[in-house]
């Protein structure tokens, strides 16, 4: 989402719970990261953004990311948490957000994404890894600690 949001023009921020990816999302096209686990910084930033594209799988609080959007600003979430959400009503309403979600595009769109991909060279970063790592990789991924996909490289298993 970097990278494309970089790639439109666009002035990207990554939210993430500290500082830590801070230097990789800057090389991506990131203006800076946002840290939401500092509550000073969230509130610096609150009303600030026009739109969120939210990765997160995991269990987090939506609505302090909805506290981030401008008015008529827009969340739209690919993460797929475990348990739906909770959003606070009254905050969308107020500030006349716009909820969304999406999977995956059609074959067309797809096709779109790839050719902007090849044009502007967007590649993914991924951290390839032997089977025999994987339960490490889940334990790592429960810390926080990874900073790009895992990605399992099956011919050397």
């Amino acid at each position: 989402a970097v990278k494309f949001g970089a790639a439109f023009g666009c002035e990207v921020y990554v939210i993430s719970r500290s500082k830590a990816k801070e230097p990789e999302a800057v090389k991506m096209g990131a203006k800076a990261v946002i840290p939401s686990g500092d509550e000073g910084a969230m509130k610096a930033a609150a009303g600030t953004l026009d739109a969120i594209i939210d990765t997160v799988s995991a269990a987090h609080d939506i609505n302090a990311l909805l506290t981030l959007l401008a008015p008529a600003g827009k969340y739209v979430m690919v993460g797929l948490p475990p348990d739906a959400p909770k959003l606070n009503n009254s905050l969308i309403i107020m500030k006349c957000l716009t909820v969304a979600g999406s999977l995956t595009g059609n074959h067309d769109m797809t096709q779109d994404m790839l050719e902007f991909c090849g044009k502007h060279n967007i590649t993914s970063d991924v951290e390839v890894i032997d089977m025999d790592y994987v339960n490490t990789a889940m334990d790592r991924m429960e810390k926080g600690d990874v900073k790009f996909r895992f990605v399992i490289d099956i011919n050397k298993s």
